[in-house]
């Protein structure tokens, strides 16, 4: 079952997860700073789809990097401003370009702090990476 089960208002119901191209992607040092996937992301995403997740990539997700990830992810250029309640939206950037949404449970990935004393935006989970961040979202899939 896929986007078109849920649109067209069918019964199965599939957990959409939204990426954030920064929960992907490491950048390399220097001003021209190369991008490549982060370790283990690519696995984790494949993880996630063949449990039976609607995973969604925010934004140009045909930047050379996100090309390596699996075939049944989706891509949309914006992050809608409600998700449904079972949905996650995980992001690198403790103040992201696609805004915070409404509803869902938003997951800040990686060690990226903004300089300055400014507390963080309070995020419902934080995990140290992609692979963790899966892990998360499949054991509390099981759980529920």
């Amino acid at each position: 079952p896929g986007a078109a089960a849920i649109d067209a208002g069918g019964s199965a119901r599939v957990t959409r997860i939204y990426l954030d191209p920064t929960a992907l992607v490491l950048f390399s040092g220097g001003t021209g700073g190369a991008e490549h996937v982060a370790p283990g992301a690519t696995e984790a995403v494949v993880n996630l789809v063949e449990a039976g997740f609607e995973v969604v990539i925010l934004g140009d997700a045909s930047a050379v990097p996100l090309r390596e990830l699996a075939r049944g992810v989706g891509h949309v250029d914006e992050l809608p401003e409600h998700l449904d309640q079972d949905a996650w939206y995980l992001t690198g950037e403790p103040h992201p370009v696609f805004g915070r949404p409404r509803g869902g449970t938003t997951v800040l990935v990686g060690p990226r702090r903004p300089a300055g004393k400014l507390p963080l935006p309070r995020f419902d989970m934080e995990a140290r990476d992609l692979p963790s961040a899966a892990m998360e979202i499949l054991t509390r899939q099981a759980m529920a």
